[in-house]
């Protein structure tokens, strides 16, 4: 559709009068973008399914209406009247149709992206961690919240007869990585004298601080035997993290941590023959060797989404695929939801418009 005065005069005109005692906008003219010469209009997170209908209104009284804008008006208004939190289900609704066009693609795109960082969105950890009304993290993998003992959990392995894909970091939630501490392996997973040495030493010095690896709620800060003071962490992604010999506590059980938080300080304690840093991952208890998740040397992890799987007496974590080959119904939000990214993350991955629609079969690059 062409752009005419008129048209464009109504829009500002509509968008500067939403309601009743609404105070006149100023700045309206940016509310509206023009590409190839098919008017779009950009909503914002402060716009209500009033303000919508107000400009619906407007368009429908002119000599030539815009329908495929007042369609678009129309998506924006029917995601507007839900809360934050159901938006990406409603979305999912909408593509349920058959007679889902581009131009309705177009429309979700541009709306989750402009009210992206205004939104309360859900977490991305909901699509790979069974959701419960517990207040613990990922309590449907365990149903067991013990502060007294590190390893409670029992005969996990044997039922572990399948791989399990999680998301280990997620941008939309703002859970993030970071190392525990930036040191020197001084001994990896793996045998040790006819036993198991199930994490890794990283060397430090009495003091040094000890960060949580990701996000998540205390389980265990005590004096425990051969670990000294050790402080385990589970996470929303569903793993639990130990840090043990350490010389003071930071946290206690409950907490509430990010990654990055320092949980305590180096030591020694414990059966240790020199200030260092035993780090151990688990899922439900089952230990998984550290560096297939985390590339010590970089202190990056390899992979944010990944897959676990039986290996022996422990669980192999393997990078999940990081290339995704779009379905029928997928659209930009939906598959950045998926691996833990923004639409903007997953857009300069791939030298992506955030208005631009996804084809069955494209390939998308959606991690390292």
């Amino acid at each position: 559709m062409k752009l005419s005065p008129l048209i464009l005069l109504a829009l500002l005109v509509s968008l500067s009068s939403f309601g009743e005692g609404d105070p006149v906008r100023r700045d309206t003219a940016s509310a509206m973008v023009v590409y190839d010469a098919e008017v779009k209009f950009v909503p914002r997170a402060d716009y209500s399914a009033a303000h919508y209908e107000n400009v619906i209104d407007s368009l429908v009284l002119l000599d030539t209406v815009p329908v495929s804008l007042i369609k678009q008006l129309s998506i924006y208004k029917t995601l507007s009247e839900k809360e934050p939190s159901d938006l990406p289900f409603v979305i999912d609704s909408i593509f349920e149709s058959s007679e889902v066009n581009q131009n309705a693609l177009n429309a979700v795109n541009i709306y989750m992206t402009a009210v992206d960082r205004a939104v309360v969105k859900p977490s991305g950890f909901e699509l790979y961690v069974p959701a419960d009304n517990s207040p613990y993290p990922a309590n449907a993998f365990y149903e067991e919240w013990n502060t007294q003992v590190p390893n409670p959990f029992r005969n996990k392995l044997t039922k572990f007869d399948s791989t399990l894909t999680l998301l280990l970091v997620d941008s939309l939630s703002n859970c993030g990585f970071q190392t525990p501490f930036n040191g020197v392996v001084t001994s990896h997973f793996g045998w040790r004298y006819g036993r198991n040495h199930n994490g890794i030493d990283i060397d430090l010095e009495v003091w040094d601080p000890v960060h949580s690896a990701f996000p998540g709620v205390v389980r265990v800060a005590r004096y425990y035997k051969g670990f000294g003071r050790v402080v385990v962490v589970r996470h929303h992604n569903g793993l639990e993290t130990l840090y043990a010999h350490l010389h003071r506590f930071k946290v206690k059980p409950g907490d509430i941590v990010e990654a990055g938080d320092v949980v305590g300080l180096g030591g020694s304690s414990g059966n240790s023959t020199g200030s260092h840093l035993h780090f151990e991952v688990r899922f439900q208890g089952v230990p998984i060797k550290p560096s297939q998740i985390i590339n010590f040397k970089t202190n990056e992890l390899r992979s944010n989404v990944i897959q676990l799987s039986r290996s022996g007496a422990f669980l192999a974590a393997v990078p999940e695929m990081n290339e995704y080959q779009v379905k029928k119904g997928d659209y930009l939000y939906r598959v950045a939801r998926l691996f833990g990214l923004s639409v903007e993350e997953l857009c300069a991955m791939n030298g992506l418009k955030s208005t631009e629609s996804l084809k069955v079969g494209q390939k998308l690059i959606v991690g390292t």
